[in-house]
């Protein structure tokens, strides 16, 4: 049994999991926003006390660039975890020996794994920049 290469393997699991939990993040903290900003517009002005009017046009306002903001940082994040993958990935390939069990898949079966984490902050990315660029 190789025990460097199952280090490899539980330090390649940890990132899958950290990418996991990081994707949930994004798609939680947008789903949250929209939410906001969706009530933020539906709120008429019959419905707002006056005290909350300006309050309102600025969330509205600032609402966008703050999931935009989000985006950027998660999408980070990801990106960090997806490059410690790969070099973990490379220094397990150094050291895998004939009879190990292989750590990674092929390269195109990664990549369409790596569609989520890359292709979802893309949409919401897009979906607030069409928002903002609406005004």
């Amino acid at each position: 049994m190789n025990e460097q290469l199952d280090a490899l393997r539980r330090r390649i699991e940890h990132e899958d999991n950290l990418v996991n939990q990081r994707l949930s993040w994004l798609v939680g903290s947008q789903a949250f926003l929209l939410t906001a900003f969706a009530i933020s517009l539906n709120a008429g002005p019959d419905l707002k006390p006056p005290l909350y009017a300006s309050a309102n046009r600025l969330l509205v306002a600032l609402l966008p660039y703050a999931s935009v903001a989000c985006i950027l940082i998660l999408w980070l994040t990801l990106a960090g975890a997806l490059w410690s993958m790969a070099v973990l990935r490379t220094q397990a390939g150094r050291i895998t020996q004939p009879g190990d069990f292989p750590i990674h898949s092929r390269p195109a079966i990664r990549w369409l794994g790596f569609a989520a984490p890359i292709a979802i902050p893309a949409v919401f990315l897009a979906l607030w920049l069409t928002l903002i660029a609406s005004r």
